[in-house]
């Protein structure tokens, strides 16, 4: 079960979900090593694919284990941008990726600001949206036809053959 938190803006506020066919929020972030991210930049290139984790998630995981072979398998095509973005502290996010091997960039939720804008309930939540800023995929958890469609979506994007996120070193989950 994805780790739920906030809910009690959502309830004062009104929900501020974003889902498929929104437009995405443009936001700047820090990564771990302070360079500032902007997904108005990001989206200039092409795609952009979001995953917003925690390490105290363990369906976090083998989703960044994926995201990592998206981003490996179409960085020649250099038509999409993969950010994980971590909810935990800096020190904390900078071990949970070392102890993965993700080499993916790692941006900082402060204070979950970035979590609220999207309205975010449950971690780990992943956007797909295009250059335009539409979200053409959204999901929560560790859902492994949900991975493979993004992947599908990319390498129709970019014009190359898509990655098999079932083939060895991709966690499969349960039931999927």
């Amino acid at each position: 079960m994805p780790t739920g938190f906030g809910g009690q803006s959502q309830q004062r506020w009104g929900d501020n979900t974003l889902n498929q066919n929104d437009y995405m929020r443009d936001v700047q972030m820090l990564d771990l090593s302070g360079k500032v991210c902007s997904t108005t930049d990001a989206r200039r290139k092409g795609m952009v694919l979001l995953c917003f984790w925690r390490s105290d998630t363990p369906e976090c995981e083998p989703v960044l284990l994926a995201l990592q072979k998206i981003a490996d398998g179409y960085r020649e095509s250099g038509k999409v941008t993969v950010w994980t973005i971590s909810q935990d502290s800096a020190t904390e996010a900078e071990a949970y990726a070392a102890r993965l091997g993700l080499k993916l960039p790692v941006l900082l939720d402060r204070d979950l600001y970035h979590s609220m804008t999207y309205g975010l309930t449950t971690v780990p939540t992943v956007y797909l949206a295009d250059g335009g800023g539409t979200i053409l995929r959204k999901f929560t958890g560790h859902k492994q036809d949900a991975l493979q469609d993004v992947s599908n979506r990319v390498a129709a994007f970019a014009a190359v053959e898509p990655i098999d996120l079932s083939a060895p070193g991709v966690p499969v989950a349960a039931g999927h």
